[in-house]
């Protein structure tokens, strides 16, 4: 099975979406983008911010592209004295949040979460992460 095949994604939202429903979390918007940057699930819950819809987008987008975290690719940034601009890509943020998929060694895309904390996106997207690598079985 494919990582980011339709039931997959299905699947692993459901349980990720029932935990969220069970916590105190604020309402976020969850991007999945395939190895190329595509978008191939985009969820904005109710009350989520407005603003969340495109950086989430972005967070996966960029995760994908550049086959490491967000957090990751702000580090380059900073470290190298580089700016988004330097990436001549719309769509890149350095904003943490975002996660690459592996899946059999390979890029298969990205998960970018929006609407908490950035450091609350990061863990919100490593548990969909999770929950999308253990049903590729």
């Amino acid at each position: 099975m494919n990582v980011l095949e339709e039931s997959n994604i299905m699947q692993a939202m459901q349980k990720f979406m029932e935990l969220h429903k069970n916590s105190q979390d604020t309402p976020v918007t969850v991007a999945i983008c395939s190895c190329t940057g595509e978008c191939v699930f985009l969820l904005k819950m109710d009350k989520a911010p407005q603003l969340s819809y495109e950086i989430a987008i972005n967070k996966a987008k960029t995760s994908a592209v550049m086959k490491v975290t967000t957090r990751a690719f702000h580090e380059r940034l900073v470290k190298e004295n580089l700016s988004i601009a330097d990436f001549c890509g719309s769509g890149t943020t350095g904003l943490v949040g975002g996660v690459p998929i592996f899946a059999d060694g390979e890029i298969a895309g990205g998960i970018g979460i929006s609407g908490c904390k950035p450091e609350h996106d990061e863990e919100l997207a490593y548990r969909l992460l999770s929950y999308l690598l253990e049903n590729k079985a």
